[in-house]
């Protein structure tokens, strides 16, 4: 970790495996038969997208198409209200349009995501099912999954990451980007900044592997390098994205697609996703909405981000020694921790599938007792690590003021003790060790959030 080695945006597309080309300028699309002959060997799409969309980029990506010579076999378009989900249904809707269209058309056909996140990881995923590489038309610089390995999926109420391969090539046009809503971009600039999270929680995750922890794993040096060497920089350079700024966003939109290549290299979403993004996945699955219109992922992992840096700044606040457990504080049993996780899922559609993560998660006394003693016995090495990667939490939303993100509960439609809360919810739903696990094997949980829910400094 301390090798500050940046990858080239070439190293790490090579890196990645699976994305060939990928274009962010002003007025990108003007290359569109070559790569399509290039990288595709075909001259026919198929154009996924919804009305806005296509009203923001679509309908002149199909000119240039046409001016081209390129077939159009085909489009499906999504209504453009109310907002689009990533629900699997939706997945089997394309599969089917596709494979009826692939049938038809004389060439092989390029499914063609022309939108942003959702677009791209339900055409990611059919494109996957039908057995098809596609093409990635970003309307906006708003996540960093275009360019990663798997969609991550709403099914059977449950967010899923399902594995599926990354476009073959993106096209994303700085001027669209820079027309999209100022809410988009800084959805993304949020994504982007959930790495620092990620990133210290992959570290908790590193020491606590040396004790055996479930669900912990070693740091993978390249896949950081990718992420986390050039982050700050990247993250300065395009604060100011949501101003419209082509420069700010082509810088956010190449730190996003790095991200993305990561996943790709590593075929797992561990060097970009910590427990900041177990918050969103909560507020995921619970729907959180303001005024009917889904609050956007990048904002969820925002609030999310806001509220790991809260949990770290109190986690690690003694030099010397993790927060103690609360006084009547015991192990849970298996069976207890089994009804504790269906009481906070009670009626969910999640339940089942989450009490199985709980169990599997679920270290006996024996791994407890390891994890513990050598969490505390490296406590001060492991808390200077953790504090040189993250900020702290009033400069975390600083910068996230400055970008446009929300900053207060009332922003996501959140009450300040709902979000709190959430951190106990988030902890139970991935096998994945993070700082939720290791306040949790500590035994320490509730006295960390006890002490944010009484400090003035967080959520106001």
């Amino acid at each position: 970790m301390k090798n500050k080695t940046i990858l080239s945006l070439d190293e790490c597309i090579e890196a990645a495996g699976g994305t060939k080309a990928l274009v962010v300028e002003a007025n990108a699309y003007k290359n569109i038969g070559d790569l399509l002959q290039k990288y595709f060997s075909s001259n026919s799409v198929f154009i996924i997208a919804d009305e806005n969309t296509m009203q923001a980029a679509g309908n002149d990506f199909e000119k240039t198409l046409l001016a081209e010579g390129v077939t159009i076999a085909g489009k499906y378009v999504f209504p453009g209200e109310p907002r689009l989900h990533s629900e699997f249904c939706y997945i089997e809707t394309l599969v089917r349009e596709i494979s009826e269209k692939a049938v038809t058309s004389p060439q092989v056909l390029v499914p063609t995501a022309v939108g942003s996140g959702t677009i791209n990881d339900l055409v990611k995923q059919a494109a996957e099912d039908v057995s098809l590489p596609y093409l990635c038309i970003p309307t906006a610089a708003s996540v960093d999954g275009y360019t990663s390995f798997g969609s991550a999926i709403l099914k059977d109420g449950f967010k899923q990451t399902l594995s599926c391969a990354a476009p073959r090539v993106i096209v994303a046009d700085t001027g669209v980007m820079a027309n999209a809503p100022s809410w988009l971009s800084s959805s993304g600039f949020a994504d982007l900044a959930g790495k620092i999270i990620a990133g210290a929680d992959w570290i908790i995750s590193d020491t606590a592997s040396a004790f055996e922890a479930k669900g912990a794993d070693t740091i993978e040096p390249k896949a950081w390098e990718m992420v986390q060497n050039g982050l700050y920089d990247y993250l300065d350079k395009s604060v100011s994205a949501t101003q419209g700024d082509q420069n700010a966003l082509k810088a956010l939109f190449e730190a996003l697609s790095i991200t993305g290549f990561s996943m790709q290299y590593l075929k797992d979403s561990r060097p970009v996703s910590g427990a900041e993004h177990l918050f969103a996945h909560i507020w995921e699955m619970e729907d959180l909405c303001i005024n009917g219109n889904p609050v956007t992922h990048g904002h969820k992992v925002a609030m999310g981000s806001l509220a790991c840096a809260a949990f770290l700044e109190v986690l690690f606040a003694d030099p010397d020694a993790p927060p103690p457990p609360p006084s009547s504080w015991r192990r849970p049993t298996i069976n207890e921790r089994i009804s504790e996780v269906k009481q906070a899922f009670n009626n969910h559609p999640a339940l089942e599938s989450t009490v199985i993560t709980a169990i599997d998660k679920f270290p006996g006394d024996a791994i407890l007792d390891k994890t513990a003693a050598g969490i505390r016995d490296v406590w001060k090495e492991l808390r200077d690590k953790v504090l040189e990667q993250v900020i702290p939490y009033s400069d975390m939303k600083a910068m996230f003021s400055k970008a446009q993100c929300p900053v207060l509960p009332a922003e996501v439609n959140l009450s300040r003790n709902a979000l709190i809360a959430a951190a106990r919810r988030a902890q139970m739903i991935r096998k994945r060790y993070n700082e939720l696990d290791l306040a949790w094997d500590l035994g320490c949980m509730e006295t960390v959030l006890s002490k944010i829910e009484e400090s003035n400094n967080y959520f106001y």
